[in-house]
């Protein structure tokens, strides 16, 4: 019986794919699932990643190169266990990995949301401060589990029932940036009970150039694009009921922002390209810009009021 299905999207990092793949325990119960983006190199991948061959580790190669969205979505073709986990290929997971496995495979929750560590990608022992604290910090003061149902905006870090998945029919935008998004906060919302552990299961790697950690401007299509990811998010959150502070399409157009100013009239172009309402975005950009430097509370998890009403 497959307990556990690990999907894995890859592109052109076959030497982390090795350290992810090592990182995950080799047990009947569990099925790893790696779907290739088209890499430049993949036919030679089977007999130059020794891991790829291990038993229980699914290999499959994509023509048409859509992304990490399209990838994960192959993955959930395949995937037949009992719980849903994902990882990106250049990070890796906690040593004590197989003992989580072991003391939740028989949890009756939807969603099981862990903590995460943080390192560089290549000097892993130079740690980095876990993005997920601040939400675990929230949690304890709130008790306030939407705070990780619809903050928690990543795949990984997390197990997921997959009958949840499948009933509800959710899968990935396939999307060039945040195509995570709405998976994840619909999986969050639909998810009848959730359980939060800090502990953490996942090594969070920084790498500079990879898709979350780029220095310069993206190209304008596929900021586009994460304008359109967090759209659809307002949209399906509004439609759950869920009250919010913050015009979320705003999210990626402020960190754009922060990066180039004169950026500012392309932005709101995209933005009416997906349908979003400028009017909204812009008084979402001021009132970010207000807190900050005049309240001194930055950051964007804050701006969401996560509360059904």
């Amino acid at each position: 019986m497959i307990n556990y299905s690990i999907i894995i999207p890859h592109f052109n990092t076959p030497d982390l794919l090795g350290r992810c793949l090592r990182s995950i325990p080799q047990r009947d119960d569990v099925q790893v699932i790696v779907v290739d983006d088209n890499s430049p190199n993949n036919n030679v991948y089977l007999s130059t990643i020794p891991e790829l061959s291990r038993p229980g580790v699914e290999y499959y190669v994509t023509i048409e190169g859509k992304g990490a969205g399209h990838a994960r979505n192959i993955g959930l073709e395949h995937a037949v266990g009992k719980w849903l986990i994902f990882s990106d290929s250049d990070d890796f997971f906690v040593d004590d990995f197989s003992e989580i496995l072991n003391r939740y495979v028989n949890d009756k929750h939807d969603i099981i949301f862990f903590n995460i560590k943080s390192c560089d990608c290549y000097e892993t022992s130079k740690m980095i401060p876990s993005k997920k604290d601040r939400l675990f910090k929230e949690y304890e003061d709130s008790g306030n589990d939407m705070i990780f149902r619809v903050g928690g905006t990543e795949p990984w870090g997390k197990i997921i029932n997959r009958q949840l998945v499948v009933d509800n029919n959710i899968s990935f935008q396939e999307t060039r940036g945040h195509n995570d998004l709405l998976f994840s906060v619909k999986s969050g919302v639909k998810a009848k009970s959730v359980l939060i552990v800090n502990r953490s299961m996942y090594w969070y790697v920084i790498r500079e150039g990879s898709t979350g950690h780029q220095k310069g401007m993206e190209p304008m299509d596929k900021i586009q694009d994460r304008i359109l990811a967090w759209k659809s998010a307002q949209d399906f959150l509004l439609s759950e009921n869920i009250k919010l502070r913050m015009y979320l399409p705003a999210i990626p157009c402020i960190r754009a922002l922060k990066k180039d100013y004169s950026y500012f009239p392309k932005l709101m172009c995209a933005s009416k390209n997906v349908g979003c309402n400028n009017l909204c975005i812009i008084w979402s950009i001021i009132s970010y810009y207000l807190r900050k430097y005049l309240l001194g509370k930055g950051g964007l998890c804050i701006d969401q009021q996560l509360k059904r009403h």
